[in-house]
């Protein structure tokens, strides 16, 4: 036995060192290329593909794009290497280009700028020659740089978008897509590097523009620096066939960055454009190559996502009648409150945490007409992963994909007959299935208030998961909120949850929970 643990013992001794002459034998290649404007700020160029090849070259160059801060980051073996753009990145008119002879060292970083004062500077490419979205990398981070701060995330309860800063007032223009039917939201904004987040109120939503209003308080705006629309003008910025446009998006739990790509179509109603948009990303200002505002970002979704959207922009005129009416509503009206309110606590993959100490099960608690469930974001990713009604998290999958280490508590509704075979049988029923009237549930989720001790606690998120259930008239509604750890730990005794239905939206479905229930959540978050 002693024999057998000493030489377990070795081979894993083995293996540690086998592991650190690993990393010893790499080094670290990071690359910055950022071009200076007009005024002299250093403006970062994201998605530049760059090729890094050994020298004397024995392959195929690896190609690498900077991401949305302008750097890469790649591990290499100790060697001498050529590092290149793949082609000239236009910025204001003139076309970059950079060669560089590195050496990169075992253990140790090797530092590349890539700026003007090393760069090839020649015309700009034209849009006949570019051959792909790096080659208009500059272009687009000026316009991004410019308006970073004006753009700005909305959250609403079922649904997450961007939008954009157009008046001093507090107005902030977005998709109606994105909106829906929310007419409160919350707002989330930076300000160099701060970031907070306020309420927001909808007063405008137009299904026939496209366009939606959010109006925010002025006393909330940092240093407000709203985009001109100029919608009192005769002539409208040209669009045409095959040119390229730019929109800014901020997207969730993720740097601002731009998307590209070429106009399709131009019609009095929409610009179709090959924008790399994705869900969640829309509601953002469109530019074209010019620089000049166009229009709003959008996107066309079904309901149950059997087809990936259609991306297309609302356009400037369109975009300036809904304005119009929110201008006229807003006149006298009490602005939204300027009180911030609790933001996500940081960025990370909640992938990266599917291994660590954690409950195994979400403990799963009844009240009296509400089901709940207490999870961190590892255990909703692998509910997430598996089969069944318990996968389904709406609009809200990317969320817990990246969440940060948070506290999440789910409410379902009861139903007379369960809550997750009603699902599962209108699911059944969308395959052409014949099945019995579904007996109807007791009340649908309305809203949720949380308490430590006698101290009310705000979530830092109050989403909704909607169900679309077939043969049912409305929807199914759950609460997924989300609350910073450090605001339910210790030092609550107990945890009160007020749960309210659309039925009797005054009256609270009360469960109170001893905090120790919740401590092996939150110790695994940390």
């Amino acid at each position: 036995m002693r024999h057998s643990l000493r030489v377990l013992a070795i081979a894993a001794v083995v293996a540690l060192c086998a592991a650190r002459g690993l990393a010893q034998e790499t080094g670290t290649l990071r690359v910055t290329v950022a071009l200076t404007d007009a005024t002299g700020t250093p403006v970062p160029l994201p998605r530049v593909v760059l090729l890094v090849s050994d020298n004397p070259a024995t392959g195929e160059p690896r190609r690498i794009r900077t991401e949305a801060n302008g750097t890469m980051v790649v591990r290499l073996k100790p060697g001498s290497y050529i590092v290149e753009s793949d082609e000239p990145v236009g910025f204001a008119g003139k076309g970059y280009a950079w060669t560089m002879l590195v050496t990169v060292a075992a253990g140790k970083d090797t530092l590349v700028n890539f700026t003007a004062a090393n760069a090839e500077i020649g015309d700009a490419p034209t849009p006949q020659v570019r051959s792909s979205a790096a080659a208009q990398a500059g272009d687009a981070a000026m316009v991004l740089s410019k308006w970073r701060d004006s753009v700005v995330e909305i959250w609403t309860p079922t649904d997450h978008l961007s939008g954009f800063l157009v008046d001093t007032t507090g107005l902030i223009l977005t998709s109606f897509h994105g909106i829906g039917s929310a007419t409160s939201v919350e707002v989330e904004m930076t300000s160099g590097g701060d970031r907070f987040k306020v309420a927001g109120q909808v007063v405008a939503s137009d299904r026939l523009t496209g366009a939606a209003v959010v109006r925010v308080a002025a006393a909330a705006l940092a240093s407000p620096k709203p985009m001109d629309l100029s919608c009192g003008r005769t002539e409208w910025p040209r669009v045409e066939y095959n040119q390229d446009v730019t929109a800014i998006i901020a997207p969730m739990l993720s740097e601002k960055d731009s998307a590209d790509g070429p106009v399709s179509k131009v019609t009095s109603q929409a610009i179709f454009a090959d924008l790399r948009l994705k869900h969640g990303d829309s509601g953002g200002p469109v530019f074209n190559e010019g620089g000049e505002l166009i229009g709003i970002s959008a996107l066309d979704e079904d309901a149950e996502g059997r087809r990936a959207p259609d991306p297309w922009v609302v356009p400037l005129q369109q975009a300036c009648t809904t304005l119009a009416d929110a201008i006229k509503k807003t006149a006298g009206a009490e602005p939204p409150s300027t009180a911030h309110l609790p933001i996500d606590p940081g960025v990370k993959d909640a992938s990266a945490k599917a291994g660590a100490t954690k409950v195994q099960q979400p403990p799963a608690i009844p009240a009296a007409n509400f089901d709940i469930t207490l999870m961190t974001p590892a255990m909703a990713l692998d509910a997430a992963g598996q089969n069944g009604p318990r996968s389904e998290f709406g609009n809200w999958v990317d969320y817990i994909r990246r969440a940060p280490p948070v506290l999440i508590v789910r409410v379902s509704p009861q139903f007379e007959e369960s809550f997750w075979r009603m699902l599962a049988r209108g699911a059944a029923a969308t395959q052409g299935m014949s099945l019995p009237p579904l007996k109807s549930f007791t009340s649908n989720f309305a809203r949720l208030t949380a308490s430590c001790g006698d101290a009310e606690v705000r979530p830092i998120h109050p989403f909704v998961i909607e169900h679309q259930v077939p043969q049912k008239t409305g929807v199914i509604r759950e609460g997924l909120y989300v609350f910073d750890p450090a605001s339910l730990g210790p030092q609550c005794t107990t945890v009160r949850l007020s749960m309210y239905s659309e039925k009797d939206p005054q009256k609270a479905d009360v469960k109170t929970i001893d905090g120790k229930v919740l401590q092996p959540l939150i110790n695994s978050l940390q």
